[in-house]
């Protein structure tokens, strides 16, 4: 019998993250969604910023959405993050939970309406995990606007460099892998009381 995996603090944000996605899945999609333990992966660099190709994991057309949160100060004008949330959605999915949340993508074929509509729900994500994690007793940190792109982000994403690993939490609806959810976050500073 497998053991039950044990999560220390630095798991947290990631564990908040899982909730917040699939309460977003369940709640405002209406998808039955479930997920496979998060795992920790590498994180390939290149150029100093972190590689993003949705290569291994889908094999058909994906739409992929980041955002960086950035403490409170100057590391938003010097653009050092704090950590980075990149969301990693199927095509025909995207479209299918765009419309049931009631934000419908008029044309499928024009790749930007699909990567607003990609980053429409990369924004929901992370200002929902933003929320969570001040209440939750942590400081308060600050968002980018969101990026979007198809299949691979070419020059890739900014991110902390000193983080090595990043979080990986895939979706699964109807069986099937439909969103993954990558998250390399620092630790993020907590008020004591």
């Amino acid at each position: 019998m497998a053991k039950p995996k044990k999560y220390n603090d630095a798991d947290l944000p990631a564990i908040l993250l899982r909730e917040v996605v699939l309460r977003i899945l369940e709640r405002k999609g209406q998808f039955k969604a479930k997920t496979s333990p998060f795992t920790q992966r590498q994180i390939v660099e290149f150029k100093k910023r972190m590689r993003v190709s949705s290569f291994d994991k889908f094999d058909n057309t994906t739409y992929i959405s980041y955002i960086n949160f950035y403490t409170q100060g100057d590391n938003f004008e010097r653009d050092e993050p704090l950590g980075t949330l990149v969301i990693y959605v199927e095509e025909d999915f995207l479209v299918s939970l765009m419309d049931r949340m009631d934000y419908p993508i008029d044309n499928e074929d024009d790749p930007d309406e699909m990567e607003d509509a990609c980053g429409t729900l990369c924004n929901l994500i992370a200002g929902n995990f933003k929320s969570g994690l001040a209440k939750l007793g942590y400081a308060e940190i600050e968002m980018s606007h969101f990026f979007s792109f198809c299949n691979e982000v070419l020059n890739g994403v900014e991110y902390n460099t000193d983080l090595k690993e990043k979080h990986e939490i895939p979706f699964i609806i109807n069986k099937s892998i439909r969103l993954v959810v990558d998250l390399a976050i620092a630790p993020v500073p907590r008020y004591t009381h």
